[in-house]
């Protein structure tokens, strides 16, 4: 069964509705053929109801969920254009044990200040208190610290990814624990459940690597502390500036000066040597041989994404390009070398919406011009939201009126109206004053009429 609610899409599947049923067996061993009935559809309302709470939690990041119940229960998944942060990841986690909790606290004081409702057929009040009853049961075991629950989602996000394998270990024993004592308490089903669970933490724990000893780390720490000669040190910061002034032939020598001596300079001045003589090569045009400064920089340790990324993106080879400076996004590199590249890939992919987003996250690091290019390729490709924030975000950073009235345009041919006004008005009291245009430009045409007059009145 498939249908949208609330603008977000569910599928349920066959195997949930077999595990309300397996829960709901007593009932049906009773025979209560009515009350299982009932049952059924609490299972259904209080799962479908906890996953939204995550979807709704997803959608304040305008990122689209969907919703899938299954026999473990449900999930809420989304792909998102840009990263969520750690924190917002937990409030999502919990959003939906939450929700659960206040449906069944609005319906216990529904309940207890509405002595009327008692007058209602046995079966409806019978239904409701089974509804308390499920959400706050459900809710307080999806709190529990063992993946793929809530709790253990939030374990994971709040220990962070350095330390997978601790969140793996924690879940493993709780798991085990859990599964225990609901044994002994006779629940059956949940035993199962937190015995796969168990089961899959263990394959996790063992998946990941482990964490370095503190030996590697110190190994690693002098390496980066590994004193550069005085001379390399030199010869690399002139060449640096011999790149960066377009003096390809002298950067490419002071490099190879650097990889010529003896005795030979610490590894990370030979890989940023050929680093240089990799970037000087793509200024010429040579993408070729910057692939072969850019393998024997990688003898002597990772190479440079940006680097990398440019490369594979010279030579044509956009997915390639794509992986290596995700990659680095992912780890935390914002630079515009990194963003500037990827920008180009992912419009080359035609994935525009998802471009405007990398160049708003870097927004202070790219000139007035590029970002005015990407919201308007933005627009041009129907990615209207992330032009209208580009326009709105060079707005802030400069202060004039045709970068608001962008905004505006593109905001109402997202539809929301109501910010394209606030929009103009902000472009009016920064100096745009082109009524004609205004009136004329199919963008606004949805808010012609009382609204554009009060802003811009009619020429």
């Amino acid at each position: 069964m498939s249908f949208r609610l609330f603008g977000v899409s569910v599928d349920v599947q066959l195997g949930f509705w077999l595990s309300a049923a397996l829960l709901g067996y007593g009932i049906l061993a009773r025979q209560q053929y009515q009350t299982f009935l009932v049952w059924i559809l609490v299972v259904f309302l209080s799962v479908l109801m906890h996953e939204f709470g995550h979807a709704l939690a997803i959608k304040r990041h305008r990122i689209e969920p969907e919703i899938t119940l299954h026999f473990m229960g449900g999930t809420t998944t989304w792909r998102s254009l840009l990263p969520v942060g750690r924190l917002q990841h937990v409030l999502i986690s919990l959003a939906g044990p939450f929700a659960g909790f206040l449906v069944a606290g609005l319906l216990h004081l529904v309940l207890s200040y509405t002595p009327a409702l008692y007058a209602l057929p046995a079966m409806l009040l019978s239904g409701m208190e089974m509804l308390i009853t499920v959400n706050v049961w459900w809710g307080l075991l999806n709190l529990i610290p063992v993946l793929p629950f809530d709790g253990g989602h939030v374990l994971e996000h709040a220990l962070g990814p350095k330390r997978a394998r601790l969140t793996a270990a924690i879940s493993g024993v709780a798991a085990v624990l859990l599964a225990i004592l609901f044994l002994r308490a006779g629940f059956f089903f949940f035993s199962f459940i937190l015995v796969m669970s168990a089961f899959q933490s263990l394959q996790r724990f063992r998946a990941e690597p482990a964490a370095p000893s503190p030996s590697v780390n110190r190994r690693r720490a002098e390496f980066q502390e590994e004193p550069m000669p005085p001379e390399t040190t030199v010869l690399l910061e002139r060449a640096r500036r011999a790149l960066e002034d377009e003096r390809t032939g002298e950067a490419m020598a002071l490099a190879a000066e650097v990889l010529a001596q003896s005795p030979a300079p610490p590894k990370r001045a030979l890989r940023e040597a050929h680093e240089l003589i990799g970037w000087s090569h793509l200024l010429l045009g040579d993408a070729k041989r910057a692939g072969e400064a850019v393998a024997q920089a990688r003898k002597h340790g990772e190479p440079d994404p940006a680097l990398v990324g440019a490369v594979h993106l010279a030579l044509g080879d956009l997915k390639q390009a794509r992986k290596a400076l995700e990659a680095a996004r992912e780890a935390g590199d914002d630079r515009k070398e990194v963003a500037g590249p990827l920008i180009r890939v992912l419009v080359e992919q035609g994935e525009v919406a998802r471009a405007a987003a990398v160049a708003l996250d870097i927004v202070e690091q790219l000139s007035e011009e590029d970002a005015r290019r990407m919201a308007e390729i933005a627009f041009e490709r129907g990615a209207f939201d992330w032009s209208a924030r580009l326009y709105e975000a060079i707005f802030r950073r400069v202060g004039l009126g045709e970068d608001a009235y962008g905004a505006a345009r593109a905001s109402a041919k997202d539809g929301n109206l109501e910010g394209a006004i606030e929009l103009l008005r902000r472009a009016v009291e920064a100096g745009f004053s082109d009524r004609a245009r205004a009136w004329s430009d199919s963008a606004l045409e949805a808010l012609r009429g009382s609204a554009l007059e009060a802003v811009l009145p009619r020429p």
